[in-house]
């Protein structure tokens, strides 16, 4: 087989994986910037494809339960029932090597990453489409 052809995998990172950790904790430093310490994410999919993470997860309070949105800029949006539980990010492996966030969505009413393919050139993929 010719190398020059081998495509990455995707591969589905679990806990016990040495990047999972820190690739958790930078995905999820936006929602963590936007509600504080105590904001959580309870992990679908923390997959990576070659140079791209995607992270899909549930926004959790610390102790488990819903986030609590009241007093934030998503309080009206969550009590007119447009607002998910659900928290995307995508991030990209820089030339340097280190990893950044280039987009994410928080509480989205509908599948907000279908645009991200042509938007940031990440693979579909990496999606499942």
């Amino acid at each position: 087989m010719n190398d020059a052809f081998a495509r990455p995998a995707l591969q589905s990172l679990q806990p016990d994986d040495d990047d999972y950790a820190p690739l958790l904790a930078l995905a999820g430093s936006p929602l963590v910037a936007e509600f504080g310490p105590h904001a959580r994410i309870e992990v679908e999919r923390l997959d990576r494809l070659g140079n791209w993470v995607f992270l899909l997860g549930r926004m959790r309070a610390a102790e488990g339960g819903p986030l609590p949105l009241d007093g934030t800029r998503y309080a009206e949006r969550a009590v007119q029932g447009g607002m998910s539980d659900t928290y995307a990010a995508l991030l990209k492996r820089r030339p340097e090597g280190d990893w950044e966030v280039v987009d994410h969505t928080i509480g989205p009413g509908d599948v907000a990453w279908l645009a991200w393919p042509p938007k940031h050139g990440a693979p579909a993929a990496l999606f499942g489409f």
